[in-house]
């Protein structure tokens, strides 16, 4: 996969905004190859506060449960999207080695020659270095073919607006990674040992979780925790994941706790 450098977006104490052109943010550290060094997501029982909000109707799973008709939902694609969150994980790292003492707000974004877009913001860059047993979101969605999706990604571009707000309450960083057309992960990092509250409530993000039905085939939402120093050695952790299958309506929901 290669890539144009990132566009680097960087405000200063005094709120002054300044872009630059940086470090190229993908290259091979989001290429899924087998003999790529990178932290292993892996799957573990279950601990700590409940998974999100409720999930109503849905369909319970066990660890190594396989669905026939749904094979989006096999284990092993939560093994595939823990290893493309380890390896956001790992560039996030490296970005912000080169950040020691920042207090400013960052924000990189490129695109790949074949058009995918990658985008990391870190709203509070303190809160970022010193963060430890942080809880991890990780979505990611195949996308409907044939249709105009720009709404879901201007919706994107205000939800990323809005992170500021939501730092205080602990979420620290924001990653989208277009791994091929049409299909996407998202990283978000909380500092808490939950999702805050705040962050279900926020109006624009609840707009955008209401659009997925009409623009997504299917989505796997994941929920873990990075034990340790967000900037240290400590890897990701699957606890659970939950799947949503919109080829019907109402649209199946699953949910799988791995023990």
């Amino acid at each position: 996969m290669s890539s144009f450098p990132c566009l680097v977006r960087v405000v200063s104490e005094s709120g002054q905004v300044r872009y630059s052109l940086g470090e190229r943010l993908v290259d091979r550290y989001l290429v899924p190859t087998a003999s790529t060094a990178a932290p292993r997501g892996r799957l573990a029982r279950a601990a700590g506060a409940p998974y999100g909000r409720p999930v109503a109707n849905c369909e319970l799973l066990t660890a190594r449960e396989r669905l026939p008709g749904r094979p989006f939902t096999d284990p092993e694609c939560t093994l595939a999207d823990a290893r493309v969150m380890g390896r956001m994980i790992r560039r996030l790292r490296l970005e912000a080695g080169a950040w020691p003492g920042r207090r400013s707000p960052v924000e990189l974004m490129e695109y790949t020659r074949a058009g995918c877009r990658q985008w990391l913001v870190v709203p509070d860059t303190p809160a970022l270095a010193g963060a430890r047993d942080v809880t991890v979101v990780g979505f990611f969605g195949d996308l409907r073919g044939g249709m105009d999706h720009s709404v879901v990604y201007d919706l994107e571009a205000e939800v990323v607006a809005r992170l500021g707000r939501y730092a205080p309450t602990g979420l620290l960083c924001y990653y989208d990674a277009e791994v091929a057309r049409g299909l996407h992960g998202n990283l978000v990092l909380f500092g808490t040992s939950g999702v805050p509250g705040e962050w279900h409530g926020d109006v624009v993000h609840a707009r955008a979780v209401a659009l997925a039905p009409s623009h997504y085939h299917h989505v796997r939402l994941h929920r873990g925790v990075i034990p340790g120093a967000l900037l240290g050695e400590g890897q990701l952790v699957i606890q659970r994941t939950r799947y949503f299958d919109f080829g019907r309506q109402p649209a199946w929901r699953g949910l799988r706790r791995f023990e």
